[in-house]
């Protein structure tokens, strides 16, 4: 049998008539996937809203019973309204969980998320143009839960009976992962790696590594007065909150430290002096050493009491701690780099300053490899789009990538 070596790792005649299966396979799947695609799309799944949410869990459902799964509705609590974003998130929509496959020493876990952060789409929810398509999470991430039923279905398709996978669908992702994360973790638990199809960076790399992320609450207290005939008795909360935010600001040094706070309140009146106010915002930090400083600084724009005005007080909530690129992430990377470079292509591994479920998997000791979805831009925008044709070539690259981490750990 002919050996070759290629990625650090040896290229048999047999892997190589194996890749070939799979890629024909997606090949020939992938015009029905690109329809479903647009079908998922068009099934809108804002955040906020609980019924899109369930509809499109059941079509996702749906999808995996298809691929032999077997799936259930995992109820999880909420998180008492904690949201990263403004908009909210929905209650009750769940988690959907499916298995295949023996309960073995190689199973692989794939997370995705159904909720987008587009609350009304203004224009049509899919518009193709010069190998594009503009759409509500067309690559945030409902293209790459496409690329994952692709994957299976290839493999399905040459007969691969041998690979147990876990696939999650949660529906709270784009608003912080407050309800989920902790049965996100639970769930991650006893997998040997975890793929997330986030939408891939720009020049189509994976992601490696991901910064942890805190929620920030300051309020500040004053007393009011009024502005004109009692200035002098008035302690304004709206200038120790700006003073505040001021100072936290300086905390900043991107990438390795970054300070949002984007969500203010205070005020009644322009005559009133105002005794209360607030501002919610993210902080993000790139390794823990950094992220210990960070919070440490804003901890300290506390000061006064009840008895002593004005009162500033701060809270802090982490709710993904940094996904670190680790030995065991670089070992997956070198996996999927060899798996690229038998389709012929070259894709690297970086940093990116979003979040994602893949930190709380990771930080639940499963290494992760990240965008592994579509390639696009423009998230979270009114113009997101995705590449049409990296649907086939992002799916081969898991189906590929997953085959190779089960034989890694068989051999």
């Amino acid at each position: 049998m002919a050996t070759i070596m290629r990625g650090g790792q040896v290229m048999t005649d047999a892997l190589r008539d194996r890749d070939r299966l799979v890629t024909d396979a997606v090949k020939s799947l992938e015009p029905a996937a690109r329809a479903q695609w647009r079908e998922l799309v068009t099934l809108e799944s804002p955040s906020s809203d609980t019924g899109g949410l369930i509809r499109v869990l059941s079509w996702v459902e749906g999808a995996l019973i298809e691929l032999g799964a077997t799936v259930e509705r995992v109820a999880v609590p909420s998180a008492g309204g904690r949201t990263s974003s403004a908009g909210g998130a929905a209650r009750g929509a769940g988690i959907a969980v499916a298995r295949c496959g023996a309960d073995d020493a190689r199973r692989l876990l794939v997370c995705t998320h159904l909720d987008t952060v587009h609350s009304s789409w203004r224009g049509p929810t899919w518009s193709e143009q010069g190998g594009q398509v503009v759409g509500p999470g067309v690559a945030d991430m409902k293209g790459g839960v496409l690329v994952v039923l692709l994957a299976l279905r290839a493999l399905r398709q040459v007969g691969v009976e041998d690979l147990s996978w876990t696939v999650v669908a949660t529906t709270d992702e784009e608003t912080g992962s407050w309800d989920s994360r902790d049965e996100l973790a639970r769930l991650a638990r006893g997998h040997v790696a975890a793929f997330i199809p986030e939408p891939a960076m720009a020049d189509g790399s994976i992601v490696a590594q991901r910064p942890g992320s805190a929620r920030v609450v300051i309020e500040a207290t004053g007393r009011a007065a009024h502005a004109g005939r009692d200035a002098a008795q008035g302690i304004s909360a709206v200038t120790a909150l700006c003073e505040a935010l001021v100072a936290a600001a300086k905390l900043a040094d991107p990438p390795r430290r970054i300070v949002n706070m984007s969500i203010l309140r205070g005020g009644e009146a322009t005559n009133i002096i105002p005794d209360r106010a607030g501002a919610t915002g993210n902080i993000r930090w790139q390794s823990e050493a950094d992220g210990q400083a960070l919070m440490d600084g804003v901890r300290s724009l506390s000061r006064g009491s009840a008895d002593e005005l004005p009162h500033v007080t701060v809270e802090i909530e982490v709710n993904r701690p940094v996904k670190e690129r680790t030995e065991a992430v670089e070992a997956l990377v070198r996996t999927m780099q060899h798996a690229a470079s038998a389709l012929g292509l070259r894709i690297g591994a970086g940093f990116t300053g979003g979040v994602s479920d893949g930190n709380i998997i990771q930080a639940a000791g499963v290494p992760t490899l990240d965008g592994m979805g579509v390639r696009g831009g423009n998230l979270h925008r009114s113009d997101e789009f995705a590449e049409l044709d990296s649907l086939g070539e992002r799916a081969a690259l898991l189906a590929l990538t997953m085959l190779r981490v089960r034989d890694s750990i068989r051999s």
